[in-house]
C-alpha cells in the first residue's frame, strides 16, 4: 500500500514537470480569470466596496473553488486518461483495490495542486490585487482537507460516470462551474451548508476575514463540516462501486 502510494506520488511530480508548459499555462488561466472576476467586481461595485469584506470573501471563495474542482477533477480525469490509454483494466486487475488507487491520487494531487499550488497563489492574489488576508496555517490546512473530502466523494461519481460514459468532459464542466454558486457565497440556510465544500468555504472566510482559529468555531459548524465530508465520500463510493458494477457486467472497461 506504501509502495503504490509512493508510486502514485512520484507519477504526480513527473507528470507536473514533464507537461511544465501545460502546467504553467493553467496557472496563468487561473489568475487571469480571478483578475477578471475581482477587477470586474470591484469595478461594479465603486468605491464602496474598496474597505468591504466583499473583496476578501471573493479572494477566499475563488480558491476554495479552485481546491474544489483539483480535488474532483483529479478522479474524474484520471479515469478518463486511463480509459484512452488502454490501462484501465490493468489498474483494476492491480491487486490493489481500485477505489485506494484513486485515494492515493487524490492525497498525491492534494499535497501538489492543493498545498503547493493553490495556497501559494492565494496568498500571491491578495498580495497584487492590495488585501491583507490573514490564515492561521493549522486551520487553513484542517478546512482543506475537510472541504477536500467532500470534493472525492463528488469525484468518484463523476469517476463513476466516466466509467459507463466515457466521454463527459461537457457535464464535468457543468459541475465545475456550478460549483462556483456554493464556494463563492455566504451560507444562508442549512440545506446550502449541506453543500459539498460551502461549509468550508464559509468557515475559511471567517478564517481570512477575522482570523478564526479552528477551535474558536461554533461545535455544530465542526459537526456540519465533517458530516457533509463523509457523507458525500460515502455517497461517493456507494455509486462508483455502483457503476463500476455495471462497466463490469456490460464489459466497458477496456472500451473508449
Amino acid at each position: 500500500m506504501w509502495r503504490a502510494f509512493l508510486a502514485n506520488l512520484e507519477k504526480t511530480f513527473i507528470e507536473i514537470r514533464r507537461y511544465y508548459f501545460n502546467s504553467i499555462s493553467g496557472i496563468a488561466t487561473l489568475l487571469i480569470f480571478f483578475y477578471l472576476l475581482f477587477f470586474g467586481v470591484k469595478a461594479v461595485g465603486g468605491p464602496s466596496i474598496n474597505l468591504s469584506s466583499t473583496l476578501d470573501g471573493i479572494i477566499v471563495g475563488y480558491f476554495m473553488w479552485i481546491v474544489f474542482i483539483f480535488s474532483f477533477q483529479g478522479v474524474a480525469w484520471g479515469i478518463i486518461e486511463e480509459a484512452q490509454r488502454g490501462t484501465l483494466e490493468q489498474v483494476f486487475a492491480s491487486p490493489i483495490a481500485f477505489e485506494y488507487q484513486m485515494l492515493f491520487r487524490m492525497v498525491s494531487e492534494f499535497l501538489f495542486n492543493n498545498v503547493l499550488l493553490a495556497i501559494p497563489l492565494m496568498y500571491f492574489a491578495a498580495f497584487t490585487t492590495g488585501r491583507k488576508i490573514g490564515f492561521d496555517l493549522a486551520t487553513l490546512l484542517y478546512l482543506m482537507i475537510g472541504g477536500t473530502i467532500s470534493a472525492l466523494g463528488i469525484g468518484m461519481i463523476l469517476g463513476g460516470i466516466a466509467l459507463i460514459f466515457k466521454r463527459v468532459s461537457s457535464f464535468i464542466q457543468i459541475v465545475t462551474f456550478g460549483s462556483l454558486s456554493f464556494t463563492m457565497f455566504e451560507t444562508q440556510s442549512l440545506w446550502h451548508r449541506l453543500l459539498p465544500m460551502s461549509q468550508a468555504s464559509s468557515m475559511m472566510r471567517a478564517l481570512a476575514i477575522n482570523n478564526t482559529k479552528f477551535y474558536q468555531f461554533q461545535f455544530s459548524d465542526h459537526v456540519v463540516l465533517w458530516l457533509v465530508a463523509i457523507g458525500y465520500l460515502s455517497i461517493g463510493f456507494i455509486v462508483f462501486r455502483a457503476f463500476e458494477r455495471r462497466a463490469m457486467i456490460v464489459g466497458s472497461l477496456s472500451q473508449y
